[in-house]
């Protein structure tokens, strides 16, 4: 393993670095937001302490898909115009789990037919600087999902040594960073050593794909529905789901005028199955769970080699019904295991 680019960061040295890009850049850190964090834009000058909080209420995912996005313009005849983003930007402090969750969705924005080019314009001109947990939540699971650590996705990634971050350049884009901040970093022999962290949630993922296949139609699934008030926070905090709509918004007062939006979906609600004739061909709420499960458990990991959840624990966190996606799996896998 190449040593060259590993450095380490004095803690005392951090905000420093911080405003160098704030100066330069868009970013957006975890800043305490009410009873959680949240991802906001940072003001120069303002300070970041990077160890408020294990994971952020919502996921930085609004990055790159953010709510309420004009994709094209149209005026009348044929002018039609498309909005490109050019905004150069940068995610400090994003969590492991959360940075398996943007590979997820470069595997579905850009690694099939079609690339979505306004999510490729963003991710392109983001630096994406990770920072290792020292803590579990309260509701993580990424140790069982394999998300807890990180070997690609990132440009920096730091990790508390006690009084100093050691930093991995993981891009030619992080090598830069180090380079013009250089009187801030030193260079490190060493990869850093990663604290063992203690999780109170867990699946076992082992042939679990297979085993929810088998169970299809379990009453394990109707019984999650009976609970199940379909307010679709689990997926509308989810850093993997990427379903959208786009609305054509005409100007009232000059109907040749116009925009496209893109408008984030989720697929807990009764709407996103509504199709010409007005008919809606995911109704019964027991086939709406099961679609997010199955999305976050099987399909995913059929399609993309990747499981679509990540283990952040949000959807457990945000659910008013308290169902939590670990102790279903395991209601699933301990039925199939007594048949």
């Amino acid at each position: 393993m190449r040593n060259d680019r590993f450095y380490s960061l004095k803690k005392s040295d951090l905000q420093k670095f911080i405003d160098h890009l704030t100066k330069r850049l868009t970013v957006f850190a975890p800043v305490p937001d009410g009873r959680s964090c949240n991802y906001r834009k940072l003001a120069q000058g303002q300070r970041v302490i990077i160890d408020h909080c294990t994971n952020t209420e919502f996921p930085p995912k609004s990055v790159f898909l953010p709510e309420g996005e004009v994709l094209l313009e149209y005026g009348k005849g044929d002018r039609v115009s498309e909005r490109t983003p050019d905004d150069r930007a940068a995610i400090f402090g994003i969590r492991p789990c959360d940075v398996h969750a943007l590979l997820v969705l470069d595997k579905v924005m850009l690694g099939h037919d079609r690339v979505e080019p306004h999510y490729k314009k963003r991710r392109d001109n983001t630096l994406i600087i990770a920072v290792n947990c020292t803590r579990a939540g309260e509701n993580c699971f990424c140790e069982s999902m394999g998300t807890s650590g990180l070997e690609e996705g990132f440009d920096l990634l730091l990790t508390d040594q006690g009084n100093h971050f050691h930093v991995e350049a993981g891009s030619g884009k992080g090598e830069k960073l180090v380079s013009e901040n250089r009187k801030l970093f030193t260079p490190a022999r060493k990869e850093a050593k990663r604290p063992k962290l203690e999780y109170k949630k867990r699946i076992d993922t082992k042939n679990l794909p297979g085993i929810m296949m088998k169970m299809f139609n379990s009453g394990v699934w109707e019984d999650v529905a009976k609970r199940c008030g379909s307010c679709a926070s689990c997926t509308f905090t989810c850093p993997t789901c990427y379903c959208f709509n786009l609305v054509h918004d005409a100007d009232i007062g000059d109907l040749d005028k116009g925009k496209v939006v893109r408008e984030m979906d989720y697929c807990m609600l009764p709407r996103f199955s509504r199709v010409a004739g007005n008919f809606v061909f995911r109704e019964p709420r027991t086939e709406r769970v099961k679609q997010f499960f199955y999305h976050k458990l099987v399909y995913g990991k059929r399609r993309d080699g990747k499981f679509h959840c990540v283990g952040c624990g949000r959807c457990i966190t945000e659910c008013m019904a308290h169902i939590d996606i670990t102790e279903e799996a395991k209601k699933v896998r301990d039925v199939y295991e007594k048949r």
